[in-house]
């Protein structure tokens, strides 16, 4: 079990306020999803890594 000091437990509850164009983006977003225009994270990532194969052979 991992502890939350109480100082880190009330900032996670405190009010955080959006702006517009956040609300627009997350809007889209759940449209997408209901419209089914996803893509899943392995497709994301083969992609990525076609196009940036030298983000991936970094030590």
């Amino acid at each position: 079990m991992i502890k939350v000091n109480e100082k880190d437990f009330k900032h996670s509850f405190e009010k955080y306020e959006i702006s517009e164009l956040e609300i627009k983006a997350i809007d889209k977003a759940l449209e997408d999803i209901a419209n089914r225009r996803i893509q899943s994270h392995q497709d994301v990532m083969e992609e990525t890594k076609k196009r940036f194969p030298y983000l991936f052979n970094r030590i």
